[in-house]
């Protein structure tokens, strides 16, 4: 039988990579790629609640054009603008 945690990590790899528009599935994708398995249970929590938004609603929030509602403002969120920017740097 699987892991429930690592069932978990791999629905929300492939809602990442799957977003509907290609700004969103390059970074949230990438972002998944590299760090869904290292993420915690509350980190998880996290994470799939940024995805149930709107992509053009997080990639505004993610360019710093808006900032996110309170409930996206922690340590996830704030990794997924540090890895965009170094993203964007290459």
């Amino acid at each position: 039988m699987s892991d429930p945690l690592e069932i978990r990590r791999r629905r929300l790899l492939y809602q990442s990579k799957r977003r509907g528009t290609k700004e969103a599935d390059m970074v949230i994708g990438q972002f998944a790629m590299e760090n869904l398995q290292k993420m915690t249970s509350e980190e998880l929590d996290q994470f799939e609640a940024l995805l149930q938004e709107n992509d053009p609603d997080i990639m505004t929030w993610v360019s710093g054009t808006e900032d996110p509602p309170l409930k996206h403002q922690n340590m996830i969120f704030e990794r997924i603008c540090d890895f965009k920017n170094i993203l964007l740097n290459h």
